[in-house]
């Protein structure tokens, strides 16, 4: 009996020493832990030591876990370091409730849950294969409490089926409340880094936004401003604290600046523009926002939000003169543009302008808001109605119409919006003179965007990461994305195109730098792009350190409208004057050229840089430069004017030109000269060619009496010469009566081909071939006259189609000319090339040449340079070459030699 007490003792000191060194285990755990927590380590540094510690203190078989409550009523896992990893991956998220094991129940019971037996409890039928798979049998869970709310759970999984003693389970629940006091310690710190964070955040938005933002008492004095203050208005901070905003503002706009910021004093947001007194003395015209500021549910103040509006007024005032430039132009046009659109199932028209209205005698003002009938003859305006209603269908149409004796062109093209066809554009030009169509003028299109008013930059602020921390109701409103779903992402609205670029940014900012004012575009939540104006700030904390990035966003649809409707305006006037086949110059009002399109080279041989700058007289012929001032002198008078002139070629030559002169007025005042010169030589030439063609018709009628009564009496008086020269013994009169008798017969047969067509064979013939066929013939007399021929003839010419002994006389008798131009011997150049739509042929000599007063009259019958000459031979080839659709050329200088250029079409 004594043997028995002495070992129960034994035991129950032994038992009394282990509880006493498990205590003293678990005071020395709690101290470390707490002097952990107070030294400000990890709360993942903690919860890992606890569970580390808690493991090596049970005897048995044990893994120790953390829950923390995550969102949407679930838990997270904190740590777990032993587990085995695949049950690890089963439990990373699990839910909260009544049956959701240990962990989900104690959260959801806020209690601790013991399982015993897993395989038997009812609480792990979601988890228990998972669990015994893993050898895991037992599973204790403690809540972890912060404040009487559930923030996680202390899990115990041991290998065998047991159950907690009260000690262990108060064990458990003290080192519960250690990680609880962790976490309360990590939320607190986490609230006063947000604090502090959001602190430096507005700070810096402050700070650093673009435009002015001000603080202004009750009584209109500064409180405080941002940088953007001092340079709008050019005080320094000590200049303006204490100050009042009113003597600041210019006068006109005192008592409108003092009365929105009243209004904004009774709680009302006020947005106006207003001018503004620099401290250097000049105005700065200002669009403001006034904010009531609200402390403790009282107005303690107005903030003020003013940006400089001189840019955007300096778009409006430029689009201003372009708009009326363009006006001027389109009245001083000499053609006719008109608009129309349907109403109530008639036409009306809505716009007319252009010279030609005058010249078909329509008044302007009475013909808008009338239809065709109202302006027209019926017969007129039903056939006009026909074309109106093609081009209110959408199909674009020309037309050709003539009204009290002016032919003129027209087409209509439909305006749409919207997809739908909202008026009708027409453009009309005189082509009574020209006696062709003129290229239809290009429609204007008018389509002015309504500019965006009183809008509001949008603030949002980015993490490192470039997950967005901040967003304002601006940035709402302007890309109309909830702020639950942009918050703790990063920006969505980046087209794929930009994203380089934005990543490329941002580091940059990240990296303390800022980037001010960039200009890009974004897509609002329907998928639509708008234009937008950035600044990019680094959010830095007390030690410099960038914690963030904040982005203050602009939209600047109204700026790049305007932008593009300036840019629209710019190349109208470039396709005016580059696009334009005629000559088109501005004057100053000294007549010096300030512009001046390319054509300029095409037609008078000058580069536009070898113009520019000199004075417009000096390219006009002296017999025309009185007419030409004249023009000048009237059109500085705002009187359009249309003449014709003469410009020199750079080569020395003139041409014959059909100028307009139209004013340039900007702000009501003549600056300048619009000119507009038209080439109109050929049509001279065509005129003067008909006028020669006419005599010529004439001159054969009566060639054909002439050569009649003459021919049968000289072929009696040459028979009976023949007989008398037989029986003479003198023959040498004879001789020189019958030379004169064989010349007249040559001029009767001239007199003959000019009076009766003959008969022409046309065919497809090679211009090799026949030039190959008659040079032979006058090269044997060239080489007696000392004279040689240099042939230069292009490879690969196209056939033409003609009568080729025509062509050959034509050949042969300017040859011949050329040859008895010069007795002294020389060369003859002939040259075939084959251009766009036709081969020339030139012939150049070095003979003696032909005076100017000559050369005019070359062509005309009986009138030739040489003594013995008839005047016919080259009235023949002019005639042969014209019924061959061709032209003939000739240049020439005393002395020096003439030059013959014949152009013929050629088979394509």
């Amino acid at each position: 009996m004594e043997v028995t007490d002495e070992r129960h003792f034994d035991k129950t000191q032994r038992t009394e020493h282990t509880r006493m060194c498990e205590m003293k285990s678990m005071l020395d755990l709690h101290s470390f832990l707490i002097q952990k927590i107070t030294n400000g380590d990890s709360l993942y540094d903690i919860l890992k030591t606890l569970t580390f510690k808690l493991e090596g203190h049970f005897k048995r078989k044990m893994y120790c876990s953390i829950m923390l409550a995550a969102n949407e009523g679930k838990l997270a896992l904190g740590t777990a370091p032993n587990l085995p990893q695949d049950f690890i991956q089963s439990i990373q998220c699990i839910k909260v409730g009544p049956k959701a094991g240990s962990c989900g129940t104690a959260v959801y019971l806020n209690e601790p849950v013991i399982s015993s037996d897993i395989e038997k409890d009812p609480l792990w039928e979601g988890g228990r294969n998972a669990a015994l798979r893993h050898g895991l049998r037992a599973c204790w869970s403690i809540p972890i409490s912060v404040g009487g709310r559930a923030e996680g759970t202390f899990a115990f999984y041991f290998t065998d089926v047991c159950t907690p003693s009260s000690f262990e389970l108060e064990m458990l629940k003290t080192c519960a409340n250690l990680a609880g006091f962790a976490i309360e310690r990590d939320k607190r710190n986490e609230l006063e880094n947000q604090l502090r964070e959001s602190k430096q955040r507005f700070k810096s938005l402050f700070d650093y936004y673009p435009d002015s933002i001000h603080m202004v008492s009750l009584e209109g004095t500064f409180l405080g401003f941002n940088r953007g203050t001092e340079s709008i208005f050019g005080y320094s901070q000590e200049e303006l604290l204490g100050k009042s905003f009113i003597p600041l503002t210019a006068s006109d706009y005192q008592e409108s600046a003092l009365f929105h910021f009243n209004e904004a004093k009774k709680g009302k947001v006020q947005q106006f523009e207003y001018k503004i007194i620099h401290k250097k003395g000049h105005e700065v015209f200002l669009h403001t926002t006034f904010l009531p500021i609200f402390v403790k549910g009282k107005i303690q103040g107005v903030y003020g939000i003013s940006r400089d509006m001189a840019y955007e007024k300096k778009l409006e005032q430029e689009l201003d003169v372009s708009h009326r430039e363009v006006e001027q132009l389109m009245k001083d046009h000499q053609g006719m543009i008109y608009k129309f659109k349907k109403e109530n199932g008639q036409f009306i028209h809505t716009m007319g302008t252009g010279q030609l209205l005058k010249k078909l005698g329509i008044n302007v003002k009475e013909s808008i808001g009338k239809t065709l009938y109202d302006i027209f003859p019926e017969e007129i305006a039903d056939w006009k109605n026909l074309h109106y209603q093609k081009a209110w269908n959408g199909i674009e149409t020309t037309y050709e119409s003539d009204y009290k004796g002016i032919y003129y062109v027209g087409s209509l093209k439909p305006i749409y919006q919207n997809g739908n066809i909202v008026e009708v554009i027409g453009s009309c030009n005189d082509v009574t003179e020209l006696r062709k169509t003129h290229e239809d003028l290009r429609a204007t299109k008018e389509l002015l965007e309504s500019f965006i008013n009183n809008t509001v930059d949008a603030i949002a602020t980015m993490n490192p990461q470039g997950e967005i921390t901040f967003v304002n109701q601006a940035y709402i409103d302007m890309f109309g994305f909830p702020e639950d779903e942009v918050i703790g992402k990063k920006i969505a609205n980046i087209p794929e195109k930009y994203k380089e670029e934005f990543e490329r940014l941002f580091k940059t900012v990240a990296s303390g730098k800022k980037i001010k004012g960039y200009e890009t575009v974004r897509h609002r939540a329907d998928g639509t792009l708008v234009p937008v104006s950035i600044t990019h700030s680094p959010i830095k904390d007390k030690n410099g350190v960038v914690t963030g990035v904040s982005g203050i966003i602009r939209d600047i649809t109204e700026k790049k409208s305007i932008e593009q409707e300036l840019e629209e305006n710019k190349q109208r006037y470039q396709s005016l004057f580059l696009a334009n086949p005629d000559l088109v110059l501005s004057l100053d009002v000294k007549g010096n050229v300030t512009n001046i399109n390319p054509s300029v080279e095409k037609l008078i041989g000058y580069t536009p840089e070898q113009v520019l700058g000199q004075s417009y007289a000096e390219f006009i012929e002296k017999e025309t430069l009185i007419k030409t001032r004249d023009g000048f002198k009237k059109a500085l008078q705002g009187i359009p004017q249309t003449y014709e002139t003469k410009l020199i070629h750079k080569n020395g030559t003139s041409g014959i030109f059909q100028v307009t002169n139209l004013p340039i007025i900007v702000n009501n005042k003549i600056v300048g000269v619009y000119g507009i010169a038209k080439d109109i030589s050929q049509n001279k030439r065509t005129e003067e060619y008909l006028r020669k063609s006419d005599r010529l018709s004439a001159i054969g009628q009566l060639a054909a009496g002439i050569a009649h009564e003459i021919r049968n009496p000289l072929t009696s008086i040459k028979g009976f010469l023949q007989l008398m020269i037989e029986k003479s013994s003198n023959k040498e009169y004879y001789q020189i009566m019958l030379r004169e008798i064989d010349r007249i017969e040559l001029i009767t047969n001239e007199f003959l081909i000019l009076a009766k067509p003959q008969a022409k064979k046309y065919c497809k013939k090679s211009i090799t071939a026949i030039l190959g066929g008659f040079l032979p013939l006058v090269e044997t007399q060239a080489n007696m006259r000392n004279i040689e021929i240099i042939t230069e003839i292009d490879e690969l010419l196209p056939a033409i189609y003609c009568d080729a002994n025509q062509i050959k006389q034509v050949f042969l008798n300017v040859m011949k000319n050329a040859i008895e131009s010069m007795p002294k011997g020389g060369q003859i150049t002939m040259k075939v090339k084959r251009n766009e739509e036709s081969l020339l042929i030139s012939i150049e000599d070095q003979g003696c040449g032909i005076s100017p007063e000559r050369l005019k009259r070359i062509g005309e019958p009986f009138y030739s340079t040489k003594e013995k000459g008839t005047g016919l031979g080259l009235m023949i080839i002019f005639n042969i070459i014209k019924e061959h659709q061709g032209t003939i050329q000739i240049t020439s200088q005393l002395h020096k030699g003439t030059k013959v250029q014949i152009r013929l079409p050629y088979i394509q």
